[in-house]
């Protein structure tokens, strides 16, 4: 995903609109990319900014463009690929009409975080055990390590078309 719009940083409607995309896409905010696994881009960029948009109560705030496209390297005579983007679809813009404040007591119930010294969560929550991590909300989480399974001996259904009988007979 790429937001092209200072707004997405500064203004409180643009950067919760930004969390919710990232967070619907699954993305995470990263700083560079390898061109060469780039398939798809979801473009967000907002229309031409109003002088007037200071004060964070605007009631006329810009569209948001959500524009989806696939990517094609072509050699461009240099080391690096010349990327060109191909609309793919769907192409949506979204209009702010209705925006409501969360209260302050539900908004810090909701964005609460169990209290858990660093320390605990480096370490695994106390006693150092085997294949469990815990991430930084302070889930548990566990690897499971299955050992080699022989194929060979594996139980299926034995179903008749599969057969490699040479003495099947054909009904007329």
């Amino acid at each position: 995903m790429h937001f092209s719009s200072e707004l997405f940083d500064s203004h409180p409607r643009y950067t919760q609109l930004k969390t919710i995309l990232m967070d619907m896409f699954n993305g995470q905010v990263i700083d560079s990319i390898c061109l060469s696994g780039l398939e798809h881009v979801v473009s967000v960029t907002v229309a031409p900014t109003p002088s007037d948009l200071n004060s964070a109560s605007s009631t006329s705030l810009p569209r948001v463009h959500v524009r989806t496209y696939t990517l094609k390297m072509l050699s461009s005579g240099v080391k690096t690929p010349r990327a060109e983007l191909t609309p793919m679809g769907p192409h949506f813009d979204l209009v702010f009409r209705r925006n409501r404040e969360a209260d302050e007591e539900m908004m810090k119930a909701a964005l609460k975080r169990p209290k858990i010294a660093k320390k605990d969560v480096e370490s695994g929550l106390g006693k150092k055990r085997k294949n469990f991590e815990v991430d930084e909300i302070g889930d548990l989480r566990g690897r499971v390590h299955v050992g080699r399974q022989n194929l060979d001996k594996l139980q299926r259904k034995k179903v008749k078309a599969l057969r490699d009988d040479d003495n099947l007979s054909v009904r007329e």
